[in-house]
């Protein structure tokens, strides 16, 4: 119990300290320009525009925090059921379609009915954020690979792109809450809060599956997520 009260004070702390600086900076910059007489129309527009384009990203923000509350370890209203893997990484992959699209960037899978003990909804989640990732990090023109791996028991979901990748000394990091490595941190033009990971690893611990991360810098990722698999 003092281990998940623990964790839940964390969270609270982490995410009141992320949302603490954008708001800040936002009310700041509405409060200067208010006092600015001499603001022109198009100066104006301007202001509103740039505040709005950060008022999004703080609603981004915090549904990512509301999506990592939703997978805390205390949260027991989540249901696992039989579900067909094959179907939700699907279904992950044309929710994302258009962003691999913008891209130019070909994800190739082929795969077959499978079935896990888990939530439709969060592994859909799961395998968005994965996907979300690749592709963010991925150059144009590129790939990103989904295979499938089983045993008798077991079933291992591979992801392989061919980005940035991480530095090896940030890979026991990766997983953490607001976490994001210096590769990632250098691609200025991608936005991130260093969530999805961290969400994406809470997935799989509900489902008591694996997530492994390989990766070299500037090599490309692979990450693997492992289920038990269920009798159809």
């Amino acid at each position: 119990i003092k281990k998940m009260v623990d964790e839940q004070s964390y969270f609270i702390t982490d995410a009141s300290h992320q949302l603490r600086t954008p708001i800040t900076a936002l009310k700041s910059s509405l409060e200067v320009s208010l006092r600015d007489k001499n603001l022109t129309l198009p100066e104006a527009k301007k202001i509103i525009m740039d505040n709005l384009i950060d008022t999004n990203q703080l609603q981004s923000l915090s549904d990512s925090l509301l999506q990592l509350s939703q997978y805390q370890p205390s949260n027991t209203t989540i249901q696992l059921e039989k579900v067909d893997l094959n179907s939700t990484i699907n279904e992950a992959i044309n929710k994302i379609k258009q962003i691999s699209r913008e891209k130019n960037i070909t994800i190739s899978y082929s795969g077959k009915k499978t079935y896990i003990q888990g939530n439709r909804f969060g592994l859909v989640d799961l395998f968005i954020i994965l996907l979300d990732n690749a592709i963010k990090y991925s150059p144009i023109k590129s790939s990103i690979k989904i295979d499938f791996k089983g045993a008798d028991k077991a079933l291992t979901v591979l992801i392989k792109d061919h980005g940035v990748g991480i530095a090896e000394k940030d890979l026991p990091r990766v997983f953490e809450r607001f976490y994001r490595s210096e590769n990632v941190r250098l691609q200025k033009q991608t936005k991130g809060f260093g969530l999805g990971l961290a969400i994406a690893k809470r997935i799989v611990d509900v489902h008591k599956g694996k997530i492994i991360i390989e990766s070299q810098k500037n090599q490309g990722t692979t990450v693997s997520v492992t289920f038990h698999k269920i009798n159809r």
